[in-house]
């Protein structure tokens, strides 16, 4: 049975919220629906503004956007990363929205990349040797799972990070989607204007070249989807 009523979210509010007072990192969505992109996403082995904290703890998420962000410089060099987003209908914006976490991560299937450990846990079982080949990101768009949220500080702000993705427990109720799906190549779509601002400039300093040699990442292929 899934929850599809607006005022059954306020159930799922008082299940999932260990915080009764919200805080937040990441900016707040426009309520225009967003049309869905074209895009091949593939991960290889080789804001401004008044802002509420996801809360800590674990919340029931479901994946709805998953964007490209190009080579971006990093402590550990140049790294090719990608985005993804989740939406937690537990806890909601005065809007009316489900609130919004984000995870920046490096686009890689190495053994130790918080990527592929995020996706093993996730699906509940370890890549194969045709997963780490090419494995397509646009398969987890649209999937439900458990978040686990921490918070951090740094100097004077504190960040919500996903410190894990597991599988929803078989027979709780996922309720239905409450925003479109946002995919975004850089390599194939040209505006990014219908994406946060904070991903917009990381699409802007983009750095263009290779990443740095010490990793076995690649960038995205053509290859055939590979099931979630």
């Amino acid at each position: 049975m899934g929850i599809n009523a607006k005022e059954d979210f306020t159930v799922w509010q008082a299940e999932l919220s260990r915080d009764p007072g919200y805080l937040n990192w990441l900016d707040i969505l426009d309520a225009k629906p967003i049309q869905e992109k074209k895009m091949s996403l593939i991960s290889k082995d080789a804001g401004s503004g008044d802002f509420k904290l996801v809360p800590e703890g674990t919340h029931l998420a479901r994946c709805y956007l998953l964007t490209d962000v190009g080579y971006q410089e990093t402590k550990f060099g140049t790294k090719l990363q990608v985005v993804i987003g989740w939406e937690i209908p537990g806890q909601l914006l005065d809007s009316g929205l489900p609130m919004i976490i984000y995870s920046t991560y490096t686009n890689s299937m190495n053994e130790k990349a918080n990527l592929r450990l995020h996706l093993e846990s996730w699906r509940g079982r370890k890549m194969t040797e045709k997963d780490v080949a090419g494995f397509d990101l646009r398969n987890i768009l649209g999937h439900p799972c458990l978040l686990t949220v921490l918070h951090n500080s740094e100097g004077p702000r504190t960040y919500a990070n996903v410190t894990a993705v597991t599988p929803v427990p078989d027979g709780l109720p996922v309720p239905e989607a409450v925003n479109d799906k946002v995919m975004f190549d850089i390599d194939e779509d040209a505006d990014a204007k219908h994406l946060p601002e904070w991903i917009q400039k990381k699409i802007a300093e983009a750095k263009t070249g290779t990443e740095t040699p010490e990793t076995d990442e690649s960038s995205f292929a053509d290859l055939e989807d590979i099931p979630f």
